[in-house]
């Protein structure tokens, strides 16, 4: 499941407009959902809240084999509605929203004017520039680590992070991202001083309008990539990548992504599909090959959610949906009068909301690893539960990982 820190991210960003699908570091992050989400460990308890309008705090405790160490966050934002306005109860969240999924990718568009968000007062402009703090600290290992994030404009922003640990060479390290947002494309530049690493990523969108009310119809191609150099230890990296999306609020369209990564210098090429086959349904896969080695990985993953009915007399959601098609694509069946065709949708209107979303159940199988990756993920009472195991199918061998993740947040 989204931790609390993905939360506040994921509502300062949806607060500001924000379009972090945008960035060519997300490229492939709906396979990564739905092919590479992580198992918990141990025992996890993760426990959140909203202490002011402008501030949070998340406490984590986790026993591993007997060992037990914890982690203290904090958060604060400004201005302090950024917060306020999209606080998390796990009790009554949806869970689309917090637990690992597909992910449906945002249609980008332009920014608002800067001109806008001006707030002047007496001739001086007084409006704050959006700004988000994190820090963390883990116990007993007193690793550090924080966050800095500024918007200096609609298409601006700068992001900063650190982490302070002994165990790192020079105490720690720390990483600047100079980030470019105009929707048609996106662009960033990095500095990291591990390394005196230097990095130029960009993202580029073609075959969306901007100009389109209903951006959830469109589908659109983005192409980017990136190049970083390392100064100390005199080693580039290049890599590239396209990523084809369509979304569609219909239900005979099918929600669907397509990307391609390639490292020219390792000669590493990586294909995903993903493609949400029902409305509870996702299936995923990725395969990998190197050129030079000729090794390749194939890996599968699916999700199938559970719904519950909250009014036990509601129609079948496959009956919704034949509905809605008939809607769609007239026939000497449908409702001919106006009235009638207003009737049944406000039929299916109010039988898709007594359908409610319960649990998910994900797994993951790959070619070069002879496990099988299992995850429950869902709410009972007002707590999240996250329930994950890693099973070796070879003879002998049986579950190699398990654990309990919980977390509770108001």
């Amino acid at each position: 499941m989204h931790s609390y820190l993905d939360h506040i991210l994921e509502s300062f960003y949806a607060k500001t407009n924000w379009n972090a699908d945008n960035q060519y570091a997300n490229l492939t992050a709906t396979s990564r959902e739905l092919l590479d989400f992580a198992l918990p460990s141990g025992f996890i308890l993760n426990v959140s809240a909203l202490s002011s309008p402008a501030s949070a705090s998340s406490y984590s405790v986790k026993n591993l084999g007997g060992i037990v160490d914890g982690a203290i966050s904090y958060f604060y934002c400004a201005p302090d509605n950024l917060l306020s306005s999209n606080r998390l109860s796990t009790d009554v969240v949806d869970l689309t929203k917090v637990l690992c999924g597909y992910r449906p990718l945002k249609t980008p568009k332009a920014p608002e004017d800067p001109k806008y968000k001006e707030i002047w007062l007496g001739g001086k402009r007084v409006d704050a520039k959006n700004t988000l703090l994190y820090g963390k600290l883990y116990m007993p290992s007193n690793t550090l680590e924080a966050m800095y994030i500024r918007q200096i404009s609609p298409t601006d922003q700068v992001l900063i992070s650190a982490v302070s640990d002994a165990r790192l060479r020079n105490g720690g390290t720390m990483m600047t991202q100079i980030q470019k947002n105009t929707g048609r494309w996106c662009s960033e530049f990095i500095y990291s001083t591990d390394e005196a690493l230097l990095g130029i990523r960009g993202l580029y969108n073609f075959g969306y309008d901007s100009k389109l009310s209903d951006q959830s119809t469109q589908s659109f191609l983005s192409a980017g990539g990136e190049i970083y150099y390392g100064v100390f230890n005199k080693a580039a990296g290049v890599s590239t990548g396209l990523r084809y999306t369509t979304s569609s609020a219909y239900v005979n369209n099918t929600p669907m992504t397509m990307t391609v990564t390639l490292n020219p210098i390792m000669g590493q090429l990586s294909a995903t599909y993903a493609v949400k086959s029902a409305t509870n349904t996702t299936f995923a896969s990725r395969l990998d090959f190197n050129a030079f080695s000729y090794e390749s990985d194939l890996t599968l993953g699916c999700e199938l959610w559970k719904h519950s009915a909250a009014n036990p007399t509601a129609p079948d959601p496959d009956f919704v949906a034949r509905e809605q098609d008939a809607l769609m694509m007239p026939s000497e069946h449908a409702p001919t009068s106006h009235t009638e065709s207003s009737a049944k949708n406000a039929e299916s209107e109010s039988a898709k909301r007594t359908f409610v979303d319960e649990a998910v159940w994900k797994a993951r199988v790959s070619t070069s690893s002879p496990t099988i990756r299992l995850l429950w993920e869902g709410r009972i009472k007002a707590f999240l539960f996250s329930l994950g195991a890693e099973i070796d199918v070879r003879p002998g061998q049986g579950v190699q990982t398990f654990g309990v993740e919980l977390q509770y947040a108001s």
